[in-house]
């Protein structure tokens, strides 16, 4: 028990030095062991929830080794039991804030199989990393100022595609690339603007990725996630999702489906000869007619072969919604003589 306690607080004491200058003089090897590290204080945590003991015993350790921290250093701020569930991720994320970081934290990213003998779970070293980069990556993106993506989302989007690719690269696993695309959902904490930009500059960021594995990859993920591919869409401007539109026809098909649940979510007010969201039906699903318009002209004013595809759909859409020629009966209709197709 007491060796136990010792390693405890000896990660502890990692996690902070992981955030001071110091640590520029760890190697790879020394990145290596404090993730092994970092690792076994992760299943000693899950140990303790079938051992009241040994929980009661770190709790202990925990509460005495805060204290001292918090008296040498005035600007610690404490590690809680629950964290150490994380460890692996809290210390890399205290890493990559660290500008005083070697480079050494870059092989992280980059481990094969033969690392796997030094203690680490392979299984899981792109999720960590992935999810640790872009939970710092995703935390704040000024949308107010900018009609597209701003210079730092484009980086963060190029980081996502790429860790991605390295993923599918590494380990021919498209099932682990989506567990970090639902591990950064979870973490976004319902605050997900920042994060759909992030994925929009994924899909449009250029590479050498000719067969566009990644992007798919993230696509296949919008469309099976339920609203994630309309609230990303509801998030973007029209130009950003006309830029997606030009480039994955994918995408294209996607946005157009978006659109057009948002449309048949409308019904029209009578009294005030207007198109209105339907009552029963939420917020996250419905856009007023002039949004509808807007998304639709942007379209028409993408150019070849959006624009032409884009015709082509609304004219289906207002055969299918009963070929209408009046006001008021057929949102596409409307749609369509105020957009003057």
């Amino acid at each position: 028990m007491d060796a136990v306690l010792g390693r405890l607080q000896q990660v502890v004491e990692l996690l902070v030095v992981s955030q001071l200058d110091c640590v520029n003089e760890w190697d790879h090897q020394t990145m290596l062991r404090a993730f092994e590290w970092a690792q076994y204080c992760e299943q000693v945590h899950a140990r303790s929830h079938s051992n009241p003991a040994l929980r009661s015993a770190l709790e202990s350790r925990l509460h005495d080794t805060n204290q001292r921290l918090r008296e040498t250093l005035p600007s610690y701020s404490p590690v809680m039991l629950s964290e150490l569930a994380q460890c692996q991720h809290k210390l890399l994320v205290n890493l990559l804030r660290n500008p005083s970081s070697p480079s050494s934290i870059i092989h992280v990213f980059s481990l094969d199989r033969k690392t796997a003998e030094q203690g680490l779970d392979m299984d899981q070293i792109p999720v960590i990393t992935g999810k640790s980069a872009l939970k710092l990556l995703c935390c704040s993106s000024d949308w107010t100022s900018y009609s597209g993506l701003q210079n730092e989302t484009e980086v963060r989007g190029k980081l996502l595609k790429e860790h991605l690719k390295s993923i599918l690269t590494q380990y021919g696993n498209e099932n682990s690339a989506r567990i970090l695309l639902d591990s950064i959902l979870h973490d976004s904490a319902g605050k997900t603007e920042n994060l759909y930009g992030v994925i929009a500059a994924a899909l449009l960021a250029s590479d050498d990725d000719t067969n566009n594995v990644s992007r798919d990859v993230i696509l296949d993920w919008l469309q099976i996630h339920d609203g994630c591919l309309s609230k990303l869409c509801r998030s973007l401007p029209p130009r950003l999702c006309c830029a997606l539109s030009r480039e994955s026809v994918t995408f294209r098909r996607g946005y157009c489906d978006v659109l057009k649940r948002w449309a048949n979510n409308l019904e029209y007010d009578v009294m005030h000869s207007a198109w209105v969201p339907t009552c029963s039906i939420t917020s996250e699903e419905t856009v007023t007619f002039n949004v509808l318009f807007d998304r639709f002209r942007a379209l028409l004013y993408s150019g070849s072969p959006v624009k032409e595809e884009t015709e082509t759909k609304l004219a289906e859409l207002k055969v299918e919604s009963g070929d209408f020629d009046v006001k008021g009966i057929s949102v596409w209709t409307d749609l369509i003589l105020k957009l003057k197709v």
